[in-house]
């Protein structure tokens, strides 16, 4: 086929007997290759992930939180057996006992208890341990830990952390001759730690094994008012809707965006789908009420 800019190089075999020539072709520069990840994977680039694959990121961390919750209310374990009016029951009573015990063993056991019940329930024991326990009550701790200063919270030596060799004054307060961490302090700070995070452990374990809308109904049998489980369940389905739309626009968003952007044009990007978002979230708002409101629903059945 001459005149055709096309040859047959040897030993190359083709369906529809038309090749290009060896010739290298040139590809622009915002053509080139990219680092990009799969869903739910982070993206390794030379200066770290842009704010808009961040967003990306913890959007779908946080919508297959939510399905894993109801994947696993769903295993045949323990807790998934029993009547979620009983475990809200149980849960709060142990949640109460928690916070009002001053006893230490009591806590231990309270924390091998719900260790126990994770894995009589077919749950992942050490993945929601560290979840729980490497948060929220860490940060109490450090919350607390000027309380555990003699300061603040005067007691027992502990630990000295330093001893003036002469008075000092601090803003006209005499500081005390040495400084430490007292006893009484120092055991306030860890009841405080244990209950923070058992309470969250009993409150993540009825979470997990008791799907929402069982467990709103529970709520509803208890005697708790109809106008606010309906609240609640509105509210959990529409945040649930506001993530996956959220997802769909920074996936879009994503799709759209040819080569490197700047920090302040990715900032830019976040924020303008930011205000997008709310736009549609309050116009969605409006198209709901509209539509109750349209069918006089009074909030029963």
């Amino acid at each position: 086929m001459s005149g055709t800019g096309y040859t047959r190089p040897g030993g190359c075999n083709g369906k529809d007997g038309l090749f290009m020539n060896n010739s290298r072709m040139n590809l622009p520069d915002w053509m080139g290759p990219q680092e990009y990840a799969d869903w739910g994977l982070e993206i390794k680039r030379s200066r770290g992930m842009g704010f808009l694959r961040k967003t990306l990121h913890e959007l779908q961390k946080g919508l297959s939180s939510e399905r894993l919750s109801e994947y696993y209310a769903r295993q045949n374990g323990l807790l998934q057996a029993i009547d979620p009016r009983i475990k809200l029951i149980a849960t709060v009573g142990l949640i109460l006992g928690a916070g009002l015990t001053r006893n230490i063993g009591v806590l231990l056991g309270l924390w091998l208890l719900t260790m126990l019940l994770m894995y009589l329930s077919r749950l992942p024991v050490v993945k929601l341990q560290v979840n729980i326990w490497a948060f929220i009550p860490l940060i109490t701790l450090l919350v607390a830990l000027p309380g555990m200063f003699n300061l603040i919270n005067d007691g027992t030596p502990l630990l000295v952390v330093h001893h003036f060799s002469e008075p000092v004054h601090l803003w006209g307060y005499r500081l005390p001759s040495s400084i430490f961490i007292s006893y009484q302090g120092a055991r306030a700070a860890l009841y405080l730690f244990l209950r923070v995070g058992i309470s969250i452990s009993f409150g993540v374990l009825l979470a997990v094994t008791t799907p929402v809308s069982r467990l709103l109904k529970s709520l509803h049998m208890l005697g708790v008012p109809a106008l606010f489980v309906m609240i609640i369940e509105m509210t959990y389905r529409y945040l649930v809707l506001l993530l996956m739309l959220s997802l769909e626009m920074f996936e879009a968003r994503k799709m759209r965006t040819v080569g490197n952007l700047s920090l302040r044009q990715q900032q830019a990007q976040v924020g303008s789908s930011i205000g997008a978002l709310f736009v549609k979230s309050m116009m969605m708002a409006e198209e709901v009420y509209q539509a109750m409101t349209a069918r006089c629903y009074t909030g029963n059945g």
